[in-house]
């Protein structure tokens, strides 16, 4: 949580920090100031003060909704007086505007660096500013960073940003299965009103359209795939396929709201009746499922919920990651990973090496089994996703029926 911030400066021995970029594929950036739109931006903060946005004047209604203390760059920092003072040069421009920020904000010590900014013009920048700067030590992080733990738990406020975006997520979901139900069906197809196939396209183009419709964002092509496509768990589907009676269908959707906090959600679909073969796979993921929403519970190691599911599945004959490291067939990932401003992030439900991690006040995650058999044409899925609150109380933030079987004309 953003509270921890102090703690975790103090660990990694940081002074300070800097955030830097647009607020577009920006997690820190949207993180630290609610999912704000903003342009070449800055957020700073020196251990044990307040969280300060450097934002251009035009942005300054925005940037005053962060509730963040505010300095405006163009008339503070006027970009075109450093321009003027270097004689054009960008780069001598923008290492002297840094500099200006960082000793006016007594950012002395170790300062890291956060935020995206394309990677040759970072090092660029960056080590300019490193060679010029005296009394700083600019700090770069890789891998676990302050910001990975920090997020890794939600407060109250991020908990219904997330809610939301459950909310939404389920109303589309549910309008793009009364879309496909509203189609007729012949010689095992479904049917457009003119006659041609209902395709995979066809449903993803109404989705979008309908989320665009409800404020949602689709920042990654949603899973929709049938079948064989079915059975490798991040096919996107096939857009020319058309739509099949009796084929396993995995529906994998993952939107944003304008925060920038995902939802992740998905059900399998067998449209008209299901085959012997995937209901018997369905029944199997969805008992786990169950199993294991009943075992979340705070304190619980993330690692033991894995272990309990690769104990079922393989009860039932079926490979996992540990009986048959690397296998494409079977139970082949993790139970869950955490959400927020990114679709995968911490925690991880896995049984990884090193993996400690205990279910905490504040942990939004996936809870997702699933078997894959694409040399036997189908893959099942079953995912919600939920979230403990920071008083402890576990909700469920997927309010969708689960059934299998997808009645058709």
């Amino acid at each position: 949580m953003k509270s921890e911030l102090d703690r975790l400066m103090a660990e990694r021995n940081l002074e300070g920090l800097l955030v830097l970029g647009n607020s577009g594929g920006n997690p820190v950036m949207n993180y630290l100031t609610g999912g704000a739109h903003l342009e070449n931006a800055l957020v700073l903060k020196r251990q044990g003060g307040p969280l300060t946005l450097v934002h251009g004047s035009m942005e300054r209604d925005t940037a005053a909704a962060t509730g963040l203390a505010l300095v405006d760059r163009d008339q503070t920092y006027n970009q075109a007086r450093f321009l003027q003072k270097h004689d054009g040069d960008p780069v001598a421009a923008a290492v002297d505007y840094l500099g200006q920020v960082i000793r006016d904000n007594r950012l002395f010590g170790r300062l890291g660096i956060y935020g995206m900014v394309d990677a040759g013009s970072a090092l660029t920048l960056l080590t300019r500013l490193q060679d010029e700067i005296e009394g700083v030590e600019l700090v770069g992080e890789y891998g676990t960073s302050l910001f990975t733990l920090a997020r890794e738990t939600k407060d109250n406020w991020e908990i219904g940003e997330l809610r939301e975006a459950g909310r939404l997520t389920c109303v589309v979901m549910g309008e793009v299965q009364e879309f496909i139900q509203g189609h007729r069906t012949r010689d095992e197809v479904v049917l457009k009103a003119d006659g041609s196939p209902l395709t995979i396209g066809d449903v993803k183009g109404f989705m979008r359209m309908r989320c665009m419709a409800h404020g949602l964002t689709e920042q990654n092509d949603t899973i929709f795939s049938q079948g064989r496509d079915a059975g490798v768990p991040h096919n996107r589907g096939e857009e020319t396929m058309p739509l099949r009676l009796g084929q396993s269908i995995i529906y994998d959707f993952f939107p944003l709201v304008a925060s920038g906090y995902y939802h992740d959600m998905t059900r399998t679909w067998s449209l008209g009746y299901a085959t012997d073969e995937v209901q018997q796979a369905w029944d199997e993921c969805k008992e786990i499922f169950d199993q294991s929403m009943a075992a979340i519970q705070l304190g619980v190691p993330y690692r033991d919920l894995q272990l309990m599911t690769c104990d079922y599945f393989e009860s039932k004959g079926h490979p996992t990651p540990r009986s048959h490291p690397g296998t494409h067939s079977g139970y082949v990932h993790s139970l869950g990973h955490g959400i927020g401003l990114d679709i995968h992030e911490e925690p991880r439900l896995s049984a990884s090496a090193g993996n400690t991690t205990v279910a905490a006040a504040g942990h939004v995650f996936s809870v997702e089994p699933g078997l894959y058999y694409p040399e036997r044409g189908f893959g099942v899925r079953i995912e919600d996703s939920v979230a403990f609150t920071e008083a402890g109380e576990l909700i469920n933030l997927t309010d969708y029926p689960y059934d299998l079987v997808i009645p058709m004309k």
